[in-house]
């Protein structure tokens, strides 16, 4: 006989609470084996399992693929997406990433992190929705906390100005200070904690100031996905193969200053002695070529082709 259907889902939130990445997906694997039955309401529970199931292992082989090529690693900056209950934050992810995370009119439907993933303008990027904040609700409960500290972005979703004063109120408490774009070399995590964040907002709210912090309408995908982009300030450098053709996805850097000497550790640090030199197309492939040494200062969008002594 098996078990009532309330008792499965109460087992199935004690078994996933906490739990992310490639742990979540074995825990899930595992319930899946264990529901035997694949009927009626079994089905559905089953059916919800397998929907987050590809979701996480979507997010996980783009995390997988933007960090690793044939000779070159990437990285993904994640974009944490928090907010009062109702306020949108699985409507956005699903628009954004084409997720199927379910989305209900009842408060506090999303009981468990939800992921997406997106690539825009050469960059791919992960989205993470965490479980509505309420006010307090860190006092006691740190289970979501420790995610929002080692996010490397914040999108910030309200309704109200009250829901805006509620999320920002409860990161304060925590010593957590919001900023406009990202800072110094990569996503620093110091304390007090300083993140990028962004705010969006419904189209009928006025300005939300805040530090600066960029205002976005929830509904107005294309400009929230740049903001992203733009507050994360990536540097893409493009190199070239041995056959003088541009590969098509570049070395990103996180940083202020990038020089050719970056870019010769990112692809093969042990190539970094027997560096020749290295020809820079400015801009892109139609750019001014310039032959340099590895102090040469790169900027974005940069064509490099590295040349090493046999």
């Amino acid at each position: 006989m098996p078990k009532p259907y309330s008792v499965i889902n109460e087992e199935i939130k004690d078994a996933l609470k906490g739990k992310v990445g490639e742990e979540r997906v074995k825990e899930i694997r595992r319930l899946l084996k264990e529901i035997q039955w694949d009927v009626g309401d079994y089905r559905k529970i089953k059916d919800k399992l397998r929907r987050e199931l590809n979701e996480i292992e979507m997010v996980e082989q783009a995390k997988k693929a933007s960090r690793r090529s044939s000779k070159t690693r990437k990285e993904t900056p994640q974009f944490l997406v928090i907010g009062v209950t109702n306020s949108g934050k699985s409507t956005l992810i699903n628009s954004l990433c084409g997720t199927q995370i379910p989305v209900e009119e009842y408060e506090y439907t999303t009981t468990e992190l939800q992921y997406g993933a997106l690539e825009y303008d050469g960059i791919k990027f992960q989205l993470v929705e965490l479980p509505a904040i309420s006010e307090g609700s860190w006092d006691y409960d740190k289970s979501t906390l420790a995610h929002v500290y080692s996010t490397d972005c914040l999108l910030i979703l309200g309704k109200t100005f009250e829901d805006f004063a509620i999320v920002i109120s409860e990161l304060e408490q925590q010593n957590i200070e919001l900023i406009d774009k990202r800072e110094g070399d990569g996503f620093v995590q110091i304390s007090p904690r300083r993140i990028p964040a962004i705010l969006a907002k419904n189209e009928n709210l006025g300005l939300v100031a805040h530090n600066n912090l960029k205002n976005v309408y929830s509904d107005d995908f294309d400009s929230i996905k740049k903001t992203m982009f733009e507050i994360i300030r990536p540097v893409r450098i493009f190199t070239m193969n041995s056959f003088n053709e541009i590969e098509d996805q570049p070395v990103v850097f996180y940083k202020d200053t990038v020089n050719v000497e970056d870019v010769v550790i990112k692809i093969s640090k042990s190539k970094i002695d027997i560096f020749k030199d290295a020809v820079v197309l400015e801009g892109g492939p139609n750019g001014r070529r310039k032959r340099v040494g590895l102090t040469y200062e790169l900027k974005d969008k940069d064509v490099v082709h590295l040349t090493f002594r046999k």
